[in-house]
């Protein structure tokens, strides 16, 4: 295994990781540095060291290459993370290209993380055809400025069955549905599946499979955050 790239340290994000990593004994960690109090986060640190894993802060700018994927990592910067009281608007925010095909994974980011990626980065940086939903819905994300950028082609909202947080929200399902996503929540479809060969999208769910073109090519190579 080539790397395990953590979005934060909320146990929902990173329960099973110390294990995986004593299991798959990835080349490298990658994850914010936003320190957590928890025993599963300092798990983590500790299973990684046991098993000669590299720790790699999760910053802006930084790129892996993987046998023609290139993960590109949009946030967070060190100025940034240490502005912040809590995890979620520290979020790695990842983004997947693979031919014509790009994905964006935006962990628990919030308002405040979304406006300031649209602060540093040239719109085409975010764009992509796939769209891991922030906060798995919450209101909290997924703001209209965000979306417009984005502009996804389909949607994926990570979210228990009858969560006691009432995720996703409505409103944020309207404004996916409203910029013509369709919309995948694992709370109805289950499990969902995406596979590319760079030029397309094939989605496997419980109840469907289908395969889509992306509406468009891959953010320019050299797409990265601004100087601040």
């Amino acid at each position: 295994m080539a790397a395990l790239v953590l979005t934060h340290a909320d146990l929902d994000h990173v329960g099973g990781a110390a294990s995986l990593l004593a299991a798959l004994e990835p080349a490298t960690l990658v994850e914010p540095g936003f320190l957590a109090r928890s025993a599963e986060y300092r798990a983590i640190l500790d299973s990684a060291q046991v098993h000669g894993v590299t720790w790699r802060a999760a910053r802006a700018g930084l790129a892996l290459d993987l046998d023609g994927v290139r993960l590109r990592v949009l946030a967070p910067d060190s100025a940034w993370t240490a502005e912040q009281t809590g995890p979620n608007d520290a979020s790695t925010i990842l983004r997947v290209e693979y031919g014509d095909v790009s994905m964006l994974l935006v962990g628990d980011a919030e308002r405040a993380q979304e406006a300031h990626l649209l602060d540093v980065l040239p719109v085409d940086a975010l764009r992509a055809d796939v769209l891991k939903v922030g906060h798995h819905g919450s209101r909290t994300s997924s703001t209209a400025p965000f979306l417009d950028a984005v502009a996804p082609t389909l949607a994926l909202v990570s979210v228990g069955r009858s969560n006691r947080y009432g995720h996703p929200s409505p409103g944020v399902l309207a404004a996916l549905a409203a910029r013509g996503a369709t919309v995948l929540r694992t709370d109805v479809a289950g499990t969902v599946v995406l596979r590319t060969d760079g030029r397309s999208l094939h989605v496997v769910t419980a109840t469907r499979t289908w395969t889509q073109r992306p509406s468009r090519t891959a953010a320019p190579a050299g797409a990265a955050p601004s100087p601040r």
